[in-house]
C-alpha cells in the first residue's frame, strides 16, 4: 500500500513539474516577444539601425519583394531623410505555435519632416494594421516577414 502512495505522489510531482515547465516556457516566449516589440520600437525611435536589424532574420522575405539587405538599406535611408521618429503600437495580439509566432497590432509612425510632424505609417485617425511573422532562431525570436505597412495602390 505504501508503494502505491509513493508512486502516486511521484507521478503527481512529475506531472506538476512538466506542466509547470510547459507553462513557464510558454510565458517566457510571450515575454520575449513583448520585449522584442518594445526594444524594436525604442531602437526605431533612437535611430539605432544595428540594434533594430538585430531583430530581423537574415532569411527575411516579404510580399513586397524586400529581403534583409533591402530592409537595412530602406531603414538607413529613412534615418537619413527624417528626424524625431515616434512609433506607437496599440493592441498587440501575440499567437505562438511551436517555433513560429505572429503579432498583429495597429501602428503609427510619425517623423519630423522639414519641421512639421508627419505620419509615414498610419494616419491621425487610425493606425496601419500590421502583422509580423516571427521565427525562433536559437533562443531568440526574429522577424521573418511583415505585412500591412505599405498599402497597395489599388487598395481603397
Amino acid at each position: 500500500m505504501r508503494d502505491w502512495k509513493k508512486i502516486l505522489i511521484a507521478g503527481l510531482l512529475i506531472l506538476v513539474i512538466v506542466a509547470g515547465g510547459v507553462l513557464y516556457l510558454g510565458i517566457l516566449d510571450t515575454l520575449r516577444i513583448k520585449k522584442l516589440l518594445k526594444t524594436t520600437e525604442e531602437a526605431f525611435e533612437h535611430e539605432e539601425l544595428d540594434k533594430l536589424m538585430s531583430y530581423v532574420s537574415l532569411k527575411y522575405s516579404d510580399g513586397y519583394g524586400f529581403n534583409y539587405p533591402m530592409v537595412k538599406r530602406l531603414m538607413s535611408g529613412l534615418f537619413q531623410d527624417f528626424d524625431q521618429f515616434e512609433a506607437t503600437v496599440e493592441n498587440p495580439v501575440i499567437k505562438i505555435e511551436e517555433d513560429t509566432a505572429t503579432i498583429q497590432f495597429s501602428l503609427w509612425i510619425t517623423v519630423d519632416w522639414n519641421g512639421t510632424p508627419s505620419y509615414i505609417v498610419g494616419t491621425n485617425r487610425s493606425g496601419a494594421p500590421v502583422k509580423v511573422y516571427l521565427r525562433k532562431e536559437l533562443l531568440s525570436w526574429k522577424v521573418v516577414r511583415l505585412e500591412g505597412v505599405i498599402k497597395s495602390r489599388n487598395a481603397r
